[in-house]
């Protein structure tokens, strides 16, 4: 509840007005571990409300990654996801199966990210640490692919 207000918050603070649907938004967004595509998110309220369009879902999620409330994670051609996580934390990113996990050395993440916007005199607003690579279920199913010599 406390995470859905404050994404509401944030599209207030903006000066948007809070429809039903960019509230459901704000509620899926909330409520998600995962890292939901744009269409992810689009058939996933699809399901729950048939009325809410899709240039509404992308909208609003533009609106909330450009605010900083959340933030877009590009790997390849056209494949967007949008991390809720607000905290300070890796993205370990396959580039296989694009799955996305969260790694938490929170004090290693924070202590170097405040080390570099205090140097540069910068705000920030949302921080994305991105390692791209391969997660262990494929390394294990290239290994597979490669024939032995």
């Amino acid at each position: 509840q406390e995470t859905t207000n404050s994404y509401i918050a944030v599209l207030r603070a903006a000066g948007h007005r809070i429809t039903e649907p960019r509230a459901k938004i704000c509620r899926y967004l909330a409520q998600t571990d995962q890292h939901p595509t744009p269409y992810q998110v689009y058939a996933d309220l699809q399901e729950i409300d048939p009325s809410i369009s899709r240039a509404t879902v992308y909208n609003t999620l533009n609106t909330l990654q450009q605010l900083g409330a959340i933030v877009e994670i590009n790997f390849g051609a056209n494949h967007t996801h949008y991390d809720t996580d607000p905290t300070p934390h890796i993205n370990l990113i396959c580039l296989r199966c694009h799955g996305i996990e969260d790694c938490h050395c929170e004090l290693l993440v924070d202590q170097a990210l405040q080390t570099m916007v205090a140097q540069h005199g910068f705000q920030a607003v949302a921080t994305k640490v991105d390692i791209l690579g391969f997660c262990q279920a494929c390394q294990a199913a290239m290994q597979a692919d490669v024939p032995n010599e």
